[in-house]
């Protein structure tokens, strides 16, 4: 410890000396380039003497009074120059702002109350590249200039931000404080206050690669500064009943969650496992922001289901769940006050792979939102399906269901798990993840009350549900005309068609829920397939936050072409080729004629 202060403090007194320098060598070239000004006067002033001793007295003002303009001209510079670099205000003069932040992301951006570290790595435009990779470097070099740009505006926005840019394949030098980086990567880094060892910063990495890329780039910026700078959570993984934070995986290395545990370190949480010691299964920490249900292969016992109920519904909590098919627990007990429950499947969609799920079907969220890789699709292996309940006792629901990821309509219900469609087996588009909210006191009491004139619980939750959700009725009702074999709830008739604006409350006023059908997406072995591990990370991260990316439009570049006709390519190529050198050549004739004229007349 003494060593690490010593460390920063030496790095504090540098980076004083280093400032120190600066000023002192401005302060020379100052005093050098006044000193040749001076000289030179009093040289003119020598010469000048004799001849001109009648105007000495108003030459010396003179002089006095040029000395002093050039004195505060340049003292203006001076200032001017340096509020230009600590307030680097820049004019974007390109179509739709194209390097530009938008007013949601600018008044986001300036309320950043810790020092954020924004580094870059890229080539410059003009050195070489390793032969091996010099497609990719060019690409590199060239959207490089425009980053620039970009995170330039960070710096105006704030002096919270500190930009730089480092050539990973050049300055080796300087890249052992970041591990294992690669051209083509934006770091951005906070320190933590109480650091443990090995995890000083919290940090989020984007990869930018091609010009595309910067189409949501403002997007990515805006919610990695979002996740580094929240205040630090507490993340319990639970780990009793043979989920894959226990030590039962922890030798395993294709079913254990090691990548996801480490990577919500660097997200500013403090992950830790729940347990006996900690008081489970009888109590929950007080100090829990989010837990996490990896896979349970053993169901829970009635007093740690009651911890967790007590846990959404009295303390707000908020919980990522995902279920192990090949386990015994199925979280009925839960998903049945929200009106569904869980079915094992199997389910294949991959040819010849039985299993295996590729999920591109999202519902508009700002989970969703946060997806930049979401065309992709999400790779769902060895998982089970949400299904709505056919019954529902009255007055049980007391959680809002939304469905966040689903299956798509080439998903076969594989009874025989064969990764084929056989006899009698048929394709469906099924519920993979879902958002479950505790529903607000006044919402209930509507419930009550619309039940009472004779409408089912099952399609008033539903009704809610669409009415807070950020999707729009039409679309979910689209969907379900459009694939007949859907498992999902259609919209009940009569119901309004227009969407309605989303009416989330406070994430602190209610309990969430993210819940998904398979765990193995989320292991080592396929976390890093897709948009696996945005699609774990962002559910994680939209626990506690209330942020919503969809005011933030991507900035495509659009290059308007023009079509010309046949008639009018003829027309401008006899502009081009005829009158147009004709009038010119009509106009010089003329001019020429004239200027004989007016030599004849003169001589």
């Amino acid at each position: 410890m003494f060593l690490e202060e010593l460390a920063l403090k030496s790095n504090s007194i540098g980076s004083g000396n280093e400032r120190i320098r600066e000023i002192l060598l401005v302060l020379l070239v100052l005093c050098a380039i006044g000193f040749l000004i001076l000289t030179l006067l009093k040289e003119l002033g020598k010469d000048s003497a004799g001849a001109q001793s009648v105007l000495k007295t108003s030459k010396q003002a003179l002089v006095r009074y040029f000395i002093m303009n050039l004195a505060i001209v340049f003292v203006a510079l001076v200032i001017v120059n340096y509020i230009s670099v600590m307030r680097n205000h820049n004019f974007d003069l390109s179509s739709k702002g194209q390097y530009s932040f938008s007013p949601t992301a600018v008044k986001i951006l300036k309320n950043v109350d810790k020092e954020v570290e924004v580094i870059a790595f890229y080539p410059r435009p003009l050195e070489n590249s390793p032969s091996s990779d010099k497609a990719n470097s060019f690409s590199l070099r060239r959207i490089r200039p425009d980053l620039e740009i970009y995170l330039d505006q960070l710096k105006s926005l704030s002096p919270q931000f500190k930009t730089r840019f480092i050539n990973a394949d050049v300055e080796l030098d300087d890249l052992a404080e970041f591990g294992q980086v690669s051209n083509g990567t934006i770091l951005f880094r906070t320190k933590k206050p109480f650091a443990e060892s090995g995890k000083q910063y919290a940090e989020q990495r984007l990869s930018i690669r091609e010009k595309s890329d910067l189409e949501d780039l403002e997007r990515k910026i805006v919610q990695a500064v979002v996740n580094i700078t929240t205040e630090e959570k507490n993340i319990y993984f639970t780990q009793s009943n043979g989920e894959r934070f226990s030590s039962i995986f922890q030798n395993l290395p294709n079913e254990k969650i090691g990548i996801l545990s480490n990577s919500l370190s660097f997200l500013n949480f403090k992950v830790k496992g729940l347990g006996i010691a900690e008081g489970w299964p009888s109590r929950i920490p007080e100090n829990t922001d989010v837990l996490v249900i990896a896979g349970p292969t053993v169901a829970f016992s009635k007093e740690a289901q009651t911890a967790i109920l007590d846990f959404i519904e009295k303390k707000k909590g908020k919980i990522f769940i995902t279920i192990d098919p090949k386990g015994t627990e199925n979280f009925n007990w839960l998903l049945e006050k929200s009106g569904y429950e869980f079915a094992k499947g199997p389910l294949s969609q991959v040819q010849g792979q039985a299993g295996m799920i590729l999920a591109k079907s999202f519902r508009k969220h700002p989970i969703e939102e946060a997806l930049s890789r979401k065309d992709m699709g999400a790779v769902f292996p060895f998982a089970g399906y949400f299904v709505p309940r056919t019954t529902l006792e009255p007055g049980s629901k007391n959680l809002e269901a939304f469905p966040l990821m689903e299956s798509g309509g080439d998903s076969i219900l594989d009874k025989n798990n064969n990764g084929k469609q056989d006899n009698g087996e048929e394709r469906r588009n099924v519920i993979l993840g879902m958002i479950l909210k505790t529903i607000p006191k006044v919402q209930k009491e509507e419930t009550k009350q619309n039940s009472a004139t004779g409408l089912s619980e099952l399609q008033q939750g539903s009704t809610e549900q669409k009415k807070d959700s950020p999707i729009a009725l039409a679309d979910s009702k689209q969907d379900s005309q459009n694939n007949p074999n859907s498992l999902l709830t259609p919209s009940p008739k009569g119901e309004n068609e227009t969407p309605s604006k989303n009416k989330d409350t406070d994430s602190k006023e209610e309990g969430r829920i993210v819940i998904f059908s398979g765990t193995s997406w989320i292991t080592d072995q396929f976390i890093s397939y897709g948009t696996n591990y945005e699609l774990a990370t962002s559910s994680i991260t939209w626990m506690y936050q209330d942020l919503s990316l969809s005011s933030i439009q991507p900035k495509k570049e659009e290059v308007n072409t023009v079509s010309l006709t046949e008639v009018q390519k003829r027309v401008v190529w006899i502009l081009g080729m005829f009158i147009f050198p004709g009038l010119i050549a009509v106009v010089s004739s003329v001019a020429l004629i004239q200027k004989r004229k007016r030599e004849g007349e003169e001589s």
